[in-house]
């Protein structure tokens, strides 16, 4: 048990977020949000609403939008693969429902017997999917639920499952937007001994657009006792290429890191990609995301 514990404690570690369970939940694979410093809980629904904020998906944006996406996680300590998909689709002009994966593989670790006799290696990894769906309840208001199914296994003795859930808030009206949601809450994640608990987080957030800019700021409670914050731009030419910066301040006590963020995205006859790269930080510094997706 003291192995398991102590590999858990090392990954979490190495994902640079609050000492609990399944901590990768909190990172979001969104290339866009991404090169924003994370500040999506405001900003309006692309293909990953289920990351940012599920109620986004039943007010404005495309009605329809899907994405497939890989990034390179903290690549000089812990070199993690991510994969990942996402959409959502408006079903009705209040109705929306969205879906999303991604999967964190971690690097490959040889398992060496009592007795000092190597057997094998082993790659530990985790998933999460999940379903949500978006009501616009009035005009520029709406929200949202989705539920997530999580699996974990850093060990083969050491795997576990949970369920969780997000509820989300979102409000928009000429040019600003606001954002709140609580997510991770849900079923204790076990390996075999004790329980962890989800990383549970209240996100709020505000965004506001004029003349192709738009500016956005995002305020995160963490359960386990930090509050972090983040400011991002993002500037469109044409509605074709996105220019995209920001800024996250961080928890040093919490090892969730401050960074910076930079990005690009280009659109064109419903195509879109989208790159974001952090950097500023001796944690998650050179972390990559790309996504390619289709929205119309």
């Amino acid at each position: 048990m003291k192995r398991i514990l102590s590999l858990l404690a090392i990954l979490t570690a190495s994902l640079s977020l609050q000492a609990q369970g399944v901590a990768f939940l909190n990172i979001n694979p969104d290339p866009a949000s991404a090169a924003l410093a994370g500040t999506g809980v405001a900003r309006t629904a692309d293909a990953y609403a289920l990351e940012n904020n599920i109620a986004a998906a039943a007010l404005g944006g495309p009605t329809m939008d899907v994405s497939v996406g890989y990034g390179r996680w903290q690549p000089k300590a812990a070199a993690v693969n991510v994969i990942s998909a996402a959409g959502y689709y408006r079903v009705t002009d209040k109705l929306a429902i969205g879906l999303q994966f991604k999967d964190f593989a971690y690097p490959e670790y040889s398992i060496i017997s009592a007795d000092g006799r190597s057997k094998g290696a082993f790659s530990p990894m985790e998933m999460a999917v999940g379903l949500g769906a978006a009501y616009q309840i009035a005009d520029g208001f709406s929200a949202g639920l989705s539920l997530r199914y999580v699996s974990s296994a850093l060990a083969e003795e050491a795997k576990a499952s949970a369920f969780g859930a997000d509820i989300a808030l979102k409000y928009e009206k000429d040019g600003f937007q606001a954002g709140l949601s609580v997510n991770n809450v849900g079923t204790p994640v076990n390996y075999g001994g004790d329980n962890y608990a989800q990383p549970g987080v209240v996100r709020a957030g505000g965004a506001y657009s004029i003349a192709g800019l738009t500016a956005s700021a995002e305020v995160d409670y963490l359960f386990a006792g930090a509050l972090i914050a983040g400011l991002g731009l993002e500037y469109g030419i044409a509605d074709i290429v996105f220019l995209r910066g920001g800024f996250h301040y961080g928890d040093a006590a919490k090892a969730i890191p401050t960074y910076a963020s930079l990005g690009l995205g280009v659109k064109y006859a419903g195509v879109h990609l989208d790159l974001a790269f952090l950097t500023a930080s001796k944690t998650i510094g050179n972390s990559l995301m790309l996504g390619l997706g289709y929205a119309f």
